[in-house]
């Protein structure tokens, strides 16, 4: 399999007559700058003429390389559906062969996309994540003027979750979400806040009230100097909480405590209590650990896309630029994850990306296998 195939399904928009440049081609390069530390179209451009030796290796290049402007017009009307669609396909051969999934659903907003003094005006994309091996499932533009609940039903309705556990925080706590994870086959484990406030108040009532009769798993963690005590209780019994008739399939309610606490016994002030209620059927210990792998998509997606590919810095604003170029981030990222191992952070994987040829060669390929 050659190299450019791995883009041979995203249609070209442009009339082939007046072209120079194949888009596989361009799109390739594009990832290969990215992965590199390239962080816009002129940057990606620069990087194709410096590494043009290197490139012409693997890409026919019979034109050279594109100029800023070309990389700017290729990402502002390509179609983003079919681009991205490399990426969830790559991650759906991978998830494929694995079991016990959970897929957290989260938005995410691109702060410099947005006008000069609104600042919900930056675009907002919902991401599905999956927690358990740091692989994006899809992702949903949320529409101007809305919020996430939007387009939670959109990216639900996108992607596989046969079998799997989807967790979504409270703005995604709603029973025809629900409802819709029932009917596709997965399980959902949703967080309870005071915006359900009549389920909110029976469920942390009857917990906290009733803690010391349930089951119960505590876990310790030491991080960074600090000790991490998370204590999960669960209660399967649901007969008495009739806030649930319009809940699907719920089975268990969850309440977690976490406390933070240094060498010197001072709690740390961010200690707090949370509810969760799901349609799964798991013991505690296995919900303590569902509950915390949700904030991977924060921990794992989100973070390393603002602080390794400085996502909320990036002003593409422009057609499907904004959703292009995001979907060219998380596939770099997720091709540096697969190679990320104890005692190298991405930063520096990115940085062998940009300085070594036959490892940056080495990580694409991964998307041949």
């Amino acid at each position: 399999m050659k190299l450019t195939e791995i883009f041979e399904d995203v249609p070209d928009f442009r009339v082939l007559s007046r072209t120079s440049y194949k888009l596989s081609e361009i799109l390739i390069i594009s990832l290969c700058a990215v992965l590199g530390g390239a962080e816009d179209c002129e940057e990606i451009s620069e990087y194709g003429r410096q590494k043009e030796e290197f490139l012409r290796t693997f890409l026919e290049l019979e034109h050279g390389i594109p100029s800023h402007d070309t990389f700017t017009r290729v990402f502002r009307f390509l179609d983003k559906e079919a681009f991205s669609a490399c990426l969830y396909r790559w991650s759906e051969e991978i998830v494929a062969s694995l079991d016990a999934l959970q897929i957290n659903i989260d938005g995410k907003v691109l702060r410099a996309t947005g006008k000069r003094g609104k600042r919900t005006s930056g675009l907002c994309l919902v991401n599905a994540w999956v927690a358990n091996h740091c692989l994006s499932l899809g992702q949903v533009k949320v529409d101007a003027k809305s919020n996430e609940k939007t387009a939670i039903p959109a990216i639900i309705e996108d992607i596989d979750i046969a079998g799997a556990l989807v967790s979504i925080d409270a703005m995604g706590t709603h029973s025809k979400f629900a409802q819709q994870i029932r009917s596709k086959g997965g399980d959902y484990l949703l967080a309870l806040k005071k915006n359900q406030k009549g389920l909110y108040e029976q469920v942390s009532d009857w917990l906290e009230r009733h803690q010391d009769t349930l089951e119960k798993h505590t876990d310790v963690d030491y991080v960074g100097g600090r000790i991490e005590t998370r204590t999960t209780w669960l209660c399967q019994n649901l007969q008495w909480l009739n806030a649930l008739e319009e809940w699907p399939d719920c089975s268990s309610i969850i309440m977690t405590h976490y406390e933070r606490s240094f060498k010197n016994g001072k709690t740390d002030s961010t200690s707090k209590t949370r509810f969760y209620i799901s349609s799964a059927k798991y013991q505690a210990q296995q919900f303590n650990t569902a509950v915390r792998s949700h904030w991977s998509i924060e921990n794992q997606l989100h973070w390393y896309l603002d602080v390794v590919f400085m996502e909320d810095k990036q002003r593409v604003r422009e057609g499907n630029g904004p959703e292009n170029m995001a979907t060219l981030r998380k596939l770099s990222l997720q091709l540096l994850m697969q190679q990320k191992t104890k005692g190298i952070s991405l930063k520096k994987l990115r940085k062998r990306a940009a300085w070594n040829d036959e490892f940056l060669l080495k990580t694409i390929l991964q998307m041949q296998v």
